[in-house]
């Protein structure tokens, strides 16, 4: 089974989006840095609509 099958709802930008902020802001937080959740939203955000321009897409079928 790939990944992107038995994980389908990564497929949704708004869950993709929301599943990296909290991972991110998560790993800098064990790391002691302070990054605001909003600022890394704006940054995830950006790089997916980039992806998204470019026609590329995080999962091939």
């Amino acid at each position: 089974m790939k990944f992107n099958e038995k994980f389908p709802q990564l497929k949704e930008k708004s869950f993709l989006a929301e599943t990296l902020t909290n991972t991110v802001f998560s790993t800098m937080v064990l790391e002691d840095q302070q990054v605001s959740k909003s600022k890394i939203e704006q940054i995830v955000l950006s790089l997916l609509k980039e992806q998204e321009l470019k026609g590329n897409q995080f999962f091939s079928n």
